[in-house]
């Protein structure tokens, strides 16, 4: 029985495990190899393409690609090059090659030109250069997403290098690229159309490859609009002389940049009371449209923590002033009892006896009979009558004392009350918090001769219209900040 039970926890244990790692897919895996050719020793050198390769690697690392790069590689480099990345692009989700450099067309089919290829006839084409096909082979190891991107002439390059020797991607001799067999699943952007020549540009990049790297650094942008902005933004710089082209044959949505777009990161925290995050966003997204909201709401929450602030000091300063104005309420009420109770015992201790007459004694035969007056009650001195009459001005100055003190006790609640509307009518904030009584000694309840009158509550309406315009300065900065409920959406109409 022990076996069988140890049995059935390990098969549970191996079926917990599958299901976690059923549960928990593998990250997406992507591979891309960048080759950028510029050193050729038989054909003009291209002034670019190296930068373009080298930034190309980095934009594609940062979007996640694992990357085989090269840079002036010959015929053996290449095929290196090619083989590592044919073994990586085994059941990857993404693959994608990039190529700067000299490419030609050839009775239909399409090469790649290594450095040191010299291209002579027909057997050095076949022998000196690198197929298109062969790349194309390798793509399609990947079970996902298979892109190429070609950043070379569409032209013969050596049918006017062997005229010419002019150093230029392009030529006008020749009939371009030809059209990528077997594309199924596949995106192909060519950095000009057919019969044209691709620029090297006048700064470090080519016009495609510095679109293309721009581009790419833009999260949320869907495959096929990111090389049609490629398109526009290269046309446009090129006052027209030069189109990319572009071949989609995709069954679904690919993106280069899976990072949040500005739209994705507003939404998560367009309610947030974080500073921080508010910043965060304005700064990886000066020129987003959303920007003008996080800069409106950073303002009123930093506006929010500012008041709030104010406020905190204003009830630590009403508290402590109450906490003062109750002691010395205390303190006087002591004082006051002890008046009161000094001037009791002085009463007492003065009031006079009833006259007693003391019973005769028994007579004496022979003795005439007497009576025995009893002596009457001590009559009160004048020291005694001044100090009664200095317990009974203590007394009336303690009691002067207490009604001064709820005086100010009284004076020191409505300043508060008007400091909290004022608090409140600025930003909608809540009243200052109330002294927490459980924490001090409780005010003794002063019962004084003089009676005073509570100070008169403001007419209903006024207090009515105060109240009003709290609670609707409070709704609009909910709104501003967009934080408000539909029931307070209705509320804010009436204010309005």
């Amino acid at each position: 029985m022990i076996v069988v039970a140890r049995l059935c926890g390990l098969i549970m244990l191996m079926l917990s495990s599958l299901a976690t790692a059923v549960a928990a897919p593998a990250p997406e895996r992507r591979v891309a190899l960048v080759i950028g050719n510029s050193s050729y020793r038989h054909a003009p050198a291209l002034p670019n393409t190296v930068n373009d390769a080298r930034d190309m690697v980095v934009a594609l690392r940062r979007v996640g690609f694992e990357v085989v790069d090269g840079v002036d590689l010959d015929k053996r480099g290449m095929d290196s090059a090619l083989t590592r990345f044919a073994r990586l692009a085994q059941d990857a989700d993404a693959a994608m090659f990039y190529y700067a450099g000299h490419g030609f067309q050839f009775n239909g089919e399409n090469y790649l030109v290594p450095v040191e290829a010299r291209v002579e006839d027909e057997v050095g084409v076949q022998y000196e250069t690198t197929r298109l096909n062969d790349v194309v082979t390798a793509l399609s190891y990947a079970k996902g997403v298979k892109i190429m991107v070609l950043d070379a002439c569409r032209n013969n390059p050596f049918v006017g290098l062997l005229a010419k020797r002019q150093a230029t991607r392009g030529f006008s001799v020749g009939s371009g690229l030809a059209p990528v067999q077997r594309a199924q699943g596949m995106v192909i952007a060519y950095a000009t159309q057919a019969n044209d020549v691709a620029a090297d540009g006048a700064g470090r990049n080519s016009p495609f490859t510095a679109a293309l790297v721009r581009e790419i650094a833009q999260p949320g942008l869907e495959v096929a609009a990111l090389f049609r902005r490629v398109q526009k933004s290269v046309y446009d710089e090129t006052s027209g002389k030069q189109t990319p082209e572009l071949s989609l044959s995709l069954l679904g949505d690919f993106y280069l940049n899976r990072e949040e777009t500005d739209a994705d990161v507003w939404g998560r925290i367009r309610a947030s009371d974080e500073p921080a995050a508010l910043k965060d966003f304005i700064q990886r997204y000066p020129a987003s449209f959303f920007t003008i909201d996080a800069r409106t709401r950073l303002d009123l929450i930093e506006r929010r923590s500012q008041e709030l602030g104010e406020r905190d000091r204003l009830a630590r300063e009403f508290a402590d002033r109450e906490r003062a104005l109750i002691e010395r309420l205390e303190r006087a009420e002591q004082g006051r009892r002890q008046a009161a109770d000094d001037l009791a015992r002085k009463d007492n201790s003065a009031a006079p006896t009833a006259a007693a007459v003391a019973p005769a004694p028994a007579p004496v035969p022979g003795r005439a009979p007497s009576l025995a007056i009893a002596p009457t009650a001590r009559q009160p001195r004048a020291e005694d009558k001044a100090e009664r009459a200095r317990l009974a001005d203590e007394l009336a100055r303690r009691e002067t004392e207490l009604a001064a003190i709820e005086t100010e006790k009284r004076r020191l609640a409505e300043e508060r009350q008007t400091v909290e509307q004022a608090m409140a009518a600025r930003l909608g904030l809540v009243a200052l918090p109330q002294i927490d009584r459980s924490a001090m000694p409780n005010a003794p309840v002063v019962e004084t001769a003089r009676p005073h009158p509570e100070p008169r509550p403001a007419p209903a309406s006024a207090q009515a219209k105060a109240r009003l315009a709290a609670e609707c300065a409070e709704l609009l900065v909910r709104a501003q900040l967009g934080d408000l409920t539909a029931a307070a959406r209705e509320q804010l109409q009436s204010c309005r």
